[in-house]
């Protein structure tokens, strides 16, 4: 497997430097600072400009690394394909810098890349992402390990890293089981395959199913933290870091017990996006989640088609709280305040 080249200007024509030299940080730069010192990292979708804002504003604030992604599905529905995100994102650190005359590290990251995979890695790379997650979860382990195979080959060059999944994050076969908490640790990642798949891929994170699913929980989920332990002390030693995916709606305290069993990386977007959905004008979300109901689609995956009359709103202090509660989650969820200093930018 190729191995992970340096994310700099020179293997990578595609990466935008900054003032001072800033760029992008790719995933083994950002999770192996957090996994020597113990705290995790957010990984939050930039689903608009506005979060998008909020999310820098909120790492700038409390100087701590953080991950912006948007995923395969995402791209269209938030009109948010790679090339606009890269650009918002490299304007967005531009004023950071400006603001607070100091950097954090930033990585930006293809989230759930499922469907299009060539398509997606090829525009992630132009667009001078810095990482990529390759989601064949669904596949028998030896298709998922091929595809993610021919990825590396391609992105790591570049100094991209790479994601890559096993166990399908909110089980289909869990959520019907009738008796899923009796019978949950049945469903988990297993440990031999988070290893053989990281032994063949060598990619840089492994995102992994203990419990955990995507939006926000109707009941309270039952987190595996021994299995978490278990997968991270397995791939540790190939320096691969784990991934918890579905961070809306667990505890302070969840997130916390997932650190402390050696997960790096949490992906954190329905929390964010609830919270700017609130400043919508009542009417606007009615006819929304009525094209949503029409359409079997939830209210996000509806964005695009209202965009022209959302975007003409005053966002503002839905900004200023998207940030506070980012802000938190860094401080008391994450433990990533204060670590930037932890890098050499």
């Amino acid at each position: 497997m190729a191995s992970l080249a340096e994310f700099t200007k020179e293997n990578n024509p595609n990466i935008r430097v900054l003032s001072g030299g800033y760029t992008l940080s790719n995933l083994k730069t950002i999770l192996s600072v957090a996994d020597k010192n113990g705290f995790g990292v957010v990984a939050c979708n930039a689903r608009s400009k506005y979060i998008l804002n909020s999310i820098l504003e909120a790492a700038w604030q409390e100087k701590s690394p953080v991950i912006v992604e948007i995923a395969e599905s995402e791209t269209h529905y938030c009109n948010m394909l790679p090339q606009r995100l890269s650009d918002l994102l490299h304007e967005g650190i531009k004023k950071m810098i400006a603001k607070y005359d100091y950097t954090v590290p930033v990585a930006l990251h293809h989230d759930h890349v499922q469907k299009d995979v060539d398509g997606c890695v090829d525009r992630a790379i132009r667009a001078g992402f810095s990482s990529v997650e390759i989601d064949l979860s669904k596949l028998p382990l030896e298709e998922n390990i091929a595809k993610c195979k021919e990825v590396v080959e391609k992105i790591h060059p570049f100094g991209i890293s790479l994601e890559v999944e096993d166990g399908e994050i909110g089980n289909a076969a869990a959520l019907a089981d009738p008796d899923v908490e009796k019978n949950i640790e049945q469903y988990y990642s297993k440990i031999e395959e988070c290893k053989r798949l990281c032994e063949e891929v060598r990619p840089e994170a492994l995102a992994f199913f203990v419990g955990n699913g995507h939006g926000q929980y109707l009941k309270k989920p039952i987190i595996g933290f021994q299995r978490i332990k278990e997968i991270c002390d397995a791939v540790r030693p190939m320096e691969v870091y784990g991934v918890m995916h579905g961070g809306s709606g667990l505890s302070v305290e969840t997130f916390n017990q997932c650190i402390e069993s050696g997960a790096r990386k949490f992906n954190y977007a329905t929390s964010i996006s609830d919270i700017w959905f609130r400043y919508f004008p009542e009417e606007l979300l009615a006819r929304m989640d009525q094209a949503g109901e029409e359409q079997e689609k939830p209210r996000r995956k509806v964005l695009d088609q209202f965009e022209e009359e959302w975007d003409q709103l005053d966002f503002t202090e839905a900004e200023k709280e998207m940030t506070a509660h980012v802000a938190m989650m860094i401080r008391k969820a994450f433990l990533s305040s204060g670590k930037a200093e932890l890098y050499s930018l």
